[in-house]
């Protein structure tokens, strides 16, 4: 399919003309740059006069020109080289201009005031020369479409060629039309074209053109978003949430999104950012968060959190606290061995001794979480108590968490006190689980109290299922993290990315079809490798493993170079705001072009100001991305 069917839309004379005019629309001499005067197939050299400069109003760097031409291999017919201004070069006579203008400037020595030269000279020191990357080619195929190609099949003496600056109408074209697309593709306009920082003259808006996003180059693909810190990341993530939503209201798709929300801004609104996700799309969303507060001070907050006395959770939030311990200081030879402790195995005889002693240590183990103060719910524990004379029975009902409390104090396993089973007192996990419990010479329980902000009443189900669930129903999920520390943040997402990734995985080896789900994530430094050491890591398996499990990720970091090369080469889709380092502008220039840009993106530190690369985009586009607002 054509470029030009975008205006299949208009009247069949509009369509007509607009294809056939879109070579004579740009070759007028109002829209007359200069002359190559060098070619191959990687570059061209055009030679410009300030006069044609200013009458097309200014070629700032990145500016996109057309060199037409008429093709005698096919009937003479026109064709445009796509180029992009990316630096001056030397014209041949640049020595002889610079020795006339000093030895001008050397002979006046006298009258300064009058360095003016004369009308010739001042005619020849104008020109310069104008070095340009060779984009592509645009010519009309058999059935008169307009077809851009990403290189050029020959190319001819310089002389055969003449420069112009494209306008609005032909840069709506080139900038949003330069592949294939199909009758049902849906476009967002995230921003408009804009070269440089300063914008002097287009100061009336007249030339620069809207900038469109065909919303399923990001749907199932990897999107990489860099840049220093506030110069509109996060903005134009909301954007693109924005525009997948809108993809699924107009072909009633349900792609799943989930955000996290390591900072609080998609799910909350701030002083900041004027709106967030959460502002935009109400009836879409279902919040979660890590804050007990704020899960109590919004009725639809959900807490991330296990209720830790939860038997559907326990082994889940025993996990966590174990990952949680593993990763303090200064934790006892006793506490390791409480991390290892195994009461979760698949029993099946619920009547055999090794069930029972197994729902033992549960019992004991929410007590230990009682006196770590763990909120507990009014809670009767049921478990079958140990055979020995100096114990009490446990009533059929069970007992109440103090109750049974004061049934495992009674319970001693030194040798020569010992009031139990000898195959249980020399249990290795029995004396882990009482001496936490008993704490009688060691911190025991009292080390675990700095953990119970894990815990919430709140938490009764299994969060990573509820989430799981709802993005396969095509719902945004917004996980607010930011109450949490870097390495609780990193857990919980870790956890998240590989139950959704797992249940994908189930239905893609069941030969069932996966539901679409998109991830963002923030501040991907903290989250992502930075090598490539573990290719079977979560994040690295996303990234290549992903498309076919129809899971996009997007992330957003300030350095290129903390996300490990494996997953940026198999980033399909970049939108790059400012860096300040050339080490990180080093490691950008390995993809796509942005060599190209690499000073602007060192220089240019303008809010929203992005260099856009898109799967289905031929050419890198710098576009000023517009403002996210909670109201279309």
């Amino acid at each position: 399919m054509g470029i030009t069917d975008e205006f299949q839309k208009k009247p069949q004379g509009e369509l007509i003309e607009a294809k056939t005019k879109f070579f004579e629309e740009i070759k007028k001499d109002k829209n007359f740059v200069g002359s190559l005067y060098d070619l191959d197939y990687e570059e061209a050299k055009i030679l410009v006069n300030d006069f044609d400069k200013n009458a097309i109003k200014g070629l700032p760097h990145g500016c996109l020109l057309v060199a037409i031409y008429n093709n005698e291999l096919r009937q003479n017919q026109t064709e445009a080289i796509l180029l992009r201004v990316i630096g001056v070069c030397e014209i041949p006579q640049k020595k002889e201009i610079i020795q006339s203008m000093t030895d001008s400037y050397i002979s006046k020595k006298e009258n300064r005031a009058n360095t003016d030269p004369d009308i010739y000279t001042k005619y020849f020191y104008q020109f310069s020369g104008l070095s340009c990357r060779v984009l592509g080619t645009f010519f009309l195929d058999k059935d008169k479409k307009l077809i851009f190609g990403t290189d050029i099949e020959n190319f001819l003496g310089a002389h055969n060629y003449r420069v112009y600056k494209p306008q609005k109408q032909q840069l709506q074209i080139i900038v949003n039309e330069n592949t294939e697309s199909s009758n049902n593709e849906t476009q967002e306009k995230i921003g408009i074209l804009r070269y440089a920082s300063s914008q002097s003259y287009d100061e009336d808006k007249n030339y620069a053109p809207d900038v469109f996003l065909r919303t399923n180059d990001i749907v199932a693909r990897r999107t990489a978003f860099f840049g220093m810190t506030r110069t509109g990341k996060s903005n134009t993530i909301k954007i693109i949430i924005s525009a997948i939503e809108n993809l699924n209201t107009k072909q009633e798709r349900k792609i799943g999104q989930i955000i996290f929300d390591v900072n609080g801004e998609y799910t909350f609104s701030n002083r900041q950012d004027e709106g967030s996700i959460y502002d935009r799309f109400k009836q879409r969303v279902i919040r979660f968060s890590t804050s007990l507060k704020k899960s109590q001070q919004h009725p639809d907050v959900r807490a991330v959190q296990y209720n830790f006395y939860n038997d559907e959770t326990l082994e889940e939030s025993f996990n966590l606290l174990c990952d949680e311990i593993t990763q303090s200081d200064k934790k006892a030879d006793y506490i390791t061995h409480f991390t290892n402790i195994n009461m979760f195995e698949n029993i099946s005889d619920k009547n055999s001794s090794e069930y029972r002693n197994q729902e033992r240590k549960k019992a004991l183990y929410k007590c230990i979480l009682y006196r770590a103060k763990f909120e507990t719910p009014q809670q009767i524990l049921k478990f079958s108590g140990f055979s020995s004379s100096t114990l009490n029975s446990i009533p059929r009902e069970g007992l109440d968490i103090k109750k049974a409390c004061e049934y495992f104090d009674e319970i001693k396993i030194d040798n020569n006190n010992g009031n139990i089973d000898k195959k249980y007192a020399e249990d290795k996990d029995w004396e882990s689980l009482l001496k936490v419990f008993q704490g009688t010479k060691v911190s025991g329980y009292r080390f675990l109290t700095k953990f119970n902000y894990l815990h919430s009443l709140k938490g009764e189900n299994d969060y990573k299922k509820d989430i799981d669930s709802a993005l396969r129903e095509g719902k945004i999920i917004l996980v607010d993290l930011s109450t949490a520390s870097t390495e609780t943040q990193q857990k919980y997402i870790d956890r998240l990315c590989e139950y959704i990734f797992k249940k994908s995985m189930e239905k893609f080896t069941n030969d069932e079809e996966p539901e679409f789900i998109q991830m963002y994530f923030e501040e991907a430094h903290n989250i992502f490798p930075k090598d490539d050491k573990d290719l079977k890591n979560i994040y690295n398996r996303l990234a290549k493993e992903g498309a076919k499990l129809k899971i996009g990720i997007s992330y957003s970091t300030q350095e290129v170079s903390s996300i490990a090369p494996s997953i940026l080469k198999n980033t399909q889709n970049w939108f790059i705001s400012h860096l300040n380092n050339k080490d990180e502008i080093k490691a950008l220039e390995k993809y796509y072009d942005f060599a190209d840009f690499s000073q602007n993106i060192i220089r240019n530190s303008d809010v929203g100001f992005a260099r856009v690369k898109t799967y289905s985009n031929n050419f890198i586009v710098p576009v000023q991305i517009q403002k996210f607002e909670v109201r279309d």
